[in-house]
């Protein structure tokens, strides 16, 4: 009776230890050949590969590609990273995985009790750190609260934060690459670029103030001074750029924004045969002949200190180059001695 006892025992076990040793085979799988060895990130501009594989592969399980690719199927996963709007993992071989990051644009950092408070374009704190990230322009002049990574950016009038978040992208949309967007009392905006400044003003016009300054940028080059956008509106034909240090600037160049349409076509003002053109051309100013618009306000003309002549149009552009043409058709200033405009692309061109 005992031994068959015994023999029936034997024969349970057999299952068991079966059963074991396949998960044990399994884990063995699992854990073995299904280890990561090469992680691929993709999609990342602000965030190193590095940092990034840290972040998602934190946990303890992490490492096995199973569980990885399992992890990250669920679209919510990624709301434990403010930093990012979404997350992909795939696998490429059991060893192998690929990681493709969605990341949020980030707008622009604030110092705060000696960290970068970072906040994306919804105007969101996405990380506090001490890290400087390449291509993230400082905001200064904005006062805030105690920042929480995942709120929003805590400034007290929130149509002022809507207003931060939307210059900034549009910067960044523009392609600028702005040292610093400083904020004045006024909660109007000033763009540092090195030895130039753009006084932005308030926001309103703000993307066509932007758009007209890319274009006027590469003008810019080289320059020292100021470049006066706050009181732009759309009817601005050109806008001021003083030259100098900051607070110290003397001599003003005028930037061609929109040239004014000619009332003939080109050939019709180049025909000198034809005796109907209303002024002669001479390189690239027109010389007044008698017949044609070209107005030149004596009114207008005024002396300074130093007995020197200069002609205020009505627009409120000033030049005081009275040796040459600088009256366009319109009697408004077209150079002012410091360079010219462009008749065909409107552009400013410097002498």
């Amino acid at each position: 009776m005992e031994l068959q006892k015994r023999k029936k025992k034997n024969i349970l076990k057999i299952p068991l230890l079966v059963f074991l040793a396949i998960v044990l085979f399994g884990m063995v799988i699992i854990f073995g050949l299904f280890h990561i060895r090469t992680v691929d990130v993709i999609g990342n501009e602000f965030y190193s590969a590095e940092e990034i594989q840290n972040m998602i592969m934190s946990d303890s399980l992490a490492e096995n590609s199973i569980y990885l690719t399992w992890k990250y199927s669920d679209p919510e996963t990624a709301e434990a990273l403010p930093f990012l709007s979404a997350i992909e993992v795939s696998m490429i071989s059991p060893y192998h995985v690929q990681i493709r990051v969605y990341e949020k644009t980030i707008a622009g950092y604030l110092m705060y009790s000696g960290s970068r408070v970072y906040f994306d374009t919804d105007g969101n704190v996405v990380e506090i750190s001490g890290e400087e990230r390449d291509g993230v322009p400082p905001f200064s002049g904005i006062s805030i609260g105690q920042p929480t990574v995942g709120e929003k950016l805590p400034v007290e009038d929130e149509s002022f934060l809507s207003s931060i978040t939307e210059t900034a992208q549009m910067l960044r949309q523009s392609g600028l690459e702005p040292d610093e967007i400083h904020y004045d009392e006024k909660q109007e905006a000033i763009i540092y670029f090195g030895t130039r400044r753009v006084m932005l003003g308030s926001s309103d016009y703000m993307e066509e103030k932007i758009s007209n300054l890319k274009a006027l940028f590469p003008q810019m080059e080289g320059l020292s001074g100021t470049l006066h956008l706050e009181t732009y509106t759309p009817s601005a034909t050109t806008i001021s750029f003083k030259k100098g240090e900051k607070g110290e600037e003397e001599d003003e160049l005028l930037m061609n924004l929109n040239q004014p349409e000619e009332t003939g076509g080109e050939g019709e003002q180049g025909d000198g045969a034809s005796g109907e053109t209303e002024g002669e051309t001479t390189g690239e100013t027109t010389v007044d002949s008698g017949s044609s618009g070209y107005v030149e306000d004596p009114s207008r003309i005024t002396t300074d200190a130093d007995g020197n002549q200069i002609y205020t149009d009505e627009q409120g552009n000033v030049t005081s180059n009275m040796d040459m043409p600088y009256l366009g058709d319109d009697g408004q200033i077209v150079t002012d001695g410091y360079g010219y405009i462009d008749p065909y692309t409107g552009a400013y061109i410097l002498n």
